[in-house]
């Protein structure tokens, strides 16, 4: 049986450089689901945004009968993962993600944004995509094939090279602008931080800051204490200039 696959520009990301066209004809010798078949092309499932077989709306479930057409539609940002779709009818409640070892510093970028980013450089593909689903979190990443992981239902395949244009990649794709919290969480922790009395953590300060800074932040759980100092100001200029906007 023979089918004929048409792929939304955006695909050739993906796509083989051999595979210089975006249709293709594939005969199927067997039943399979056209998530494989999509695939099996290097295109994960996570980048698509609607499929059609002979212009009739399926989902990834779906196993071709008869000869026909299928049509491969990308994602248009921005993709709100709190929306239900054909493809995921099932849609997140929070928005919260979990960033492989090759997006590592994205993911501390995001946490600086006050975005809650599961982080750790020791995490296999097998744990990030378990912890994706059971915890509902969105997977940044640049290793193509962890987004094949039946487990993984949103993800970004990340395009960018350098942190901070992932960083406006992401935001931009997502539709993040409106949810940004800078300088709420911990760094290091992933934890909310929580204002407290500058006599509770004086201890903790070096003469200079003792006396030009009244406002503190401490982490609950590593205890670190955060102020907006010069790196503040540096970081507030360093975002607004990649054309991010935050309220500070």
């Amino acid at each position: 049986m023979k089918i004929f696959i048409q792929f939304d520009r955006q695909f050739e990301f993906f796509l083989t450089k051999k595979k210089i066209s975006r249709g293709f004809e594939f005969f199927l010798d067997r039943n399979a689901s056209v998530k494989d078949i999509i695939e099996s092309f290097g295109v994960p499932h996570t980048e698509i945004g609607n499929l059609y077989f002979n212009h009739q709306k399926i989902d990834f479930s779906f196993i071709p009968g008869t000869h026909g057409i299928l049509d491969v539609h990308g994602i248009t940002p921005p993709f709100n993962v709190q929306l239900s779709s054909n493809l995921r009818p099932k849609p997140f409640n929070t928005i919260k993600f979990i960033a492989d070892v090759n997006v590592i510093r994205l993911g501390k970028l995001m946490i600086l944004l006050g975005f809650d980013v599961d982080l750790s450089s020791s995490n296999s593909d097998n744990m990030i995509a378990q912890i994706a689903k059971s915890q509902s979190r969105i997977v940044l990443t640049r290793d193509t094939a962890l987004l094949k992981r039946n487990k993984i239902v949103y993800a970004r395949r990340i395009r960018a090279n350098m942190p901070w244009e992932q960083l406006v990649e992401t935001i931009t794709f997502f539709g993040l602008e409106g949810m940004i919290s800078f300088f709420s969480r911990c760094t290091a922790c992933n934890i909310k931080l929580a204002e407290v009395e500058k006599k509770e953590v004086l201890h903790l300060l070096e003469p200079k800051t003792k006396r030009y800074f009244h406002t503190f932040f401490q982490c609950p759980q590593c205890k670190k204490v955060f102020w907006k100092g010069s790196h503040y100001d540096n970081i507030c200029q360093k975002i607004s200039s990649i054309g991010i906007s935050i309220n500070h």
